[in-house]
């Protein structure tokens, strides 16, 4: 699904460069901080802390409805 497709059709180019600029912005951070960490931490634990960050950020969505997919962040990793 588009990032812009919730929303009405004045919503999605806003929402669409916005979620666009985020991307590259966590794709250029990544491309320098994962090396540093793999030195610094070794890379069963750069795994583990980007399993953790990422377990949060995108939690399991099988067998919710859209709506609960939809849900804020908070709400929907309570569950």
């Amino acid at each position: 699904m588009p990032a812009g497709a919730p929303r009405g059709s004045s919503g999605r180019p806003p929402g669409g460069g916005t979620a666009a600029a985020f991307s590259r912005i966590g794709a250029a951070a990544g491309t320098f901080i994962l090396p540093m960490s793999v030195d610094r931490l070794g890379v069963g634990t750069t795994m583990l802390i980007g399993a953790v960050i990422s377990q949060y950020l995108a939690p399991e969505t099988k067998g919710l409805s859209l709506s609960d997919t939809s849900a804020p962040l908070a709400k929907s990793a309570q569950r």
